[in-house]
């Protein structure tokens, strides 16, 4: 109290309490906003496929927002296409929708398609005007989930699975015409095909990574051969002429790798048998017959 101000003349204290309580309205719209975006982020997973990467030696034409094409049907869309950070692959991020996320797993193959043409196989024509695209063979069922893939130089062509086919790796010299896809040959029969090829550890020459079918499996022994297929021999005599000897034409269109097994074929083999890829087939080859009942092997 002031000077000069009596008891009366004071100012009342205002005493202030607080009457506000929490709404329960408040509690209306949040919920709505918080169903609203749970619905969102729900519907956003659901329309989310699946990103993997593939690499290849050759981007051969593709490009962002080519297809991933399986039976006809698009599955999946490139993303992104970019040099390794070394320089020596393709790199192509690629997504899967939703419905075709089984396609990441083990065994899974993909190439890109391109126009083909040989005296088996007529395919990809239609890259020749239109955008190419990627390949794919699904793995087993039971694969495991994958994000990372190698691609192949062309379209598979083995009937087997890689699970079912028998592995073999083959030493040479030089890679010649040979590459990733190329057929396996048996008496000018593809029973097979290349899968990769690499440096030897030494840089001293190539290893060159092939597949048989299983159904043919059997026909490969300790001592079966394997040479360079394709090109056409000529040899000229006196009293017998001139005499041109050719592989089959499949095999002059591409490079190929055949094989024969000698009447004393040795014991079988399993995947991973090393074996050398002869510049030339062995004398009298087409005369061997070898003592297996390969039709009855597993």
């Amino acid at each position: 109290m002031t000077e000069g101000m009596t008891k009366n003349d004071a100012v009342p204290e205002a005493l202030l309490r607080s009457t506000s309580r929490w709404s329960f309205a408040w509690l209306l719209p949040l919920a709505a906003l918080l169903v609203v975006m749970v619905v969102v982020w729900a519907q956003v997973n659901r329309e989310r496929g699946v990103m993997i990467s593939i690499r290849f030696d050759d981007a051969a034409g593709l490009e962002p927002d080519a297809g991933i094409v399986y039976r006809g049907m698009r599955v999946g869309v490139v993303r992104d296409v970019r040099l390794s950070s070394d320089f020596r692959e393709v790199v192509v991020r690629a997504e899967l929708s939703p419905t075709s996320a089984g396609l990441a797993r083990e065994g899974t193959e993909f190439w890109v398609v391109q126009p083909e043409v040989s005296l088996q196989r007529v395919a990809g024509l239609e890259t020749i005007l239109g955008p190419r695209y990627i390949g794919v063979r699904p793995g087993d069922a039971g694969g495991a989930q994958k994000r990372s893939f190698e691609g192949l130089g062309s379209a598979p062509r083995l009937n087997a699975s890689s699970a079912d086919a028998l592995t073999l790796v083959l030493s040479a010299q030089r890679v010649g015409a040979l590459a990733r896809g190329s057929p396996v040959l048996y008496r000018d029969m593809r029973v097979g095909a290349v899968r990769g090829i690499e440096l030897s550890p030494d840089a001293g020459g190539v290893r060159i990574s092939v597949q048989i079918g299983r159904e043919h499996a059997g026909l490969i022994r300790e001592k079966t051969r394997f040479w360079y297929a394709g090109g056409v021999g000529v040899d000229w005599g006196l009293f017998s002429g001139l005499r041109v000897q050719a592989d089959s034409l499949d095999s002059l269109i591409e490079g190929s790798v055949a094989f024969a097994t000698p009447r004393k074929p040795g014991g079988a083999i399993e995947s991973g048998a090393g074996f050398e890829l002869e510049s030339s087939p062995p004398d009298g080859w087409t005369k061997w017959r070898p003592e297996i009942d390969w039709s009855a092997d597993p």
